[in-house]
């Protein structure tokens, strides 16, 4: 049985390191008899073609070969099919050119891309026993065909990179980082450059304690199992209620979900902490405290990125965030988008 140590700070909230070895949840199968609230059963890479010619997997951008790394180490661990989707912008004619010219322009790039993603395949899926890969080149608005792509699935994960350095202001409010975490139905994870030389991965998973925030930590446990990172869970209580009892009871139901995972199995154990204060500062303070990689946040509602914290707590925190964002969808989440979107038929597979 593992060991359990616990520290109560009485002012901010409480802090408890656990630690131990138990396994009995999977990523992406039932076959423990077990059945998590969240499932990926599909990972979908956007891979975005380098930004000089000639195209060459080798020079991608860092943001792109990092969703694709960290793509294929969570699928690998887990053992889940992962998919390398292109999306090419549609041709244009320009002043002097002619449709035929376009059309060979695109046929050309489609054919580079395709290329691209063949590399990358052949570079992760050196090892025997490696998981199914598929590869997609689409036509059209990069958000509307990574979306059709994943399907008006909940069990799907849709990773793409941002160029942003800084803050996710820029990606957040822009078309295509926005639109992914607005309508997308596959849960949507974000990614910045940053750990390709950081040896020390941290993520925090906040949790609002009800079933979205279960399904976070089920999410953050098996990814910090295939990343080897070191798992920080935070919870905010109300600062209108900041009594030791609701911080104890907060606590406890934190601990519960947990004991629904296989957290025992991670090497660094789990610091949980239960903080006094708004959701936005304590999540925002606690990525800053540890430097975090990655934050995973729960979708509380059914549609649209408001819905990713109670109120307008969402709005207030992502353009802050200096660290890569996995956005979990519930399975209930509709999509605002109309249904003839679903119905455009979409680009062959690459064999």
């Amino acid at each position: 049985m593992a060991r359990l140590w616990q520290a109560v700070e009485s002012a901010p909230g409480s802090f408890t390191f656990l630690t131990g070895s138990l396994a009995h949840i999977k990523f992406s199968d039932y076959s423990d008899g077990v059945s998590p609230m969240f499932q990926v059963r599909r990972i979908v890479v956007g891979v975005e073609m380098p930004g000089s010619r000639p195209w060459d997997a080798a020079n991608l951008a860092a943001p792109s070969r990092l969703a694709v790394r960290q793509a294929f180490r969570a699928a690998n661990s887990a053992r889940i099919p992962i998919a390398l989707v292109a999306v090419l912008p549609t041709a244009k004619t320009g002043w002097f050119g002619s449709p035929e010219d376009s059309d060979r322009a695109m046929k050309a790039d489609r054919v580079s891309a395709e290329a691209v993603l063949a590399d990358l395949r052949q570079q992760y899926t050196q090892s025997e026993g490696s998981v199914p890969v598929a590869l997609s080149v689409r036509i059209g608005e990069a958000w509307e065909e990574l979306i059709r792509y994943s399907g008006n699935r909940p069990d799907c994960l849709l990773i793409c990179g941002t160029r942003d350095h800084g803050s996710l202001r820029r990606v957040i409010f822009g078309s295509t980082g926005l639109k992914l975490l607005r309508l997308s139905p596959a849960s949507v994870w974000i990614v910045k450059p940053g750990l390709d030389d950081n040896d020390s991965v941290d993520v925090v998973a906040a949790t609002d304690l009800g079933p979205v925030g279960a399904d976070v930590l089920q999410t953050a446990v098996p990814l910090c199992k295939a990343l080897n990172a070191k798992l920080h869970v935070v919870h905010a209580v109300d600062p209108a209620n900041p009594t030791a009892d609701a911080i104890a009871q907060a606590e406890a139901i934190v601990h519960q979900q947990l004991a629904d995972t296989d957290f025992r199995t991670l090497p660094f154990g789990v610091k949980v902490s239960v903080v006094r204060g708004l959701a936005d500062e304590c999540i925002l303070k606690a990525t800053q405290d540890c430097n975090a990689d990655v934050v995973i946040l729960g979708t509380s509602s059914r549609t649209g990125v408001s819905g990713l914290l109670p109120g307008s707590t969402v709005e207030r925190l992502l353009p802050e965030l200096a660290c890569s964002v996995l956005a979990i969808k519930p399975e209930d989440f509709r999509s605002m988008l109309p249904s003839d979107f679903w119905r455009v038929q979409s680009e062959d597979p690459i064999g």
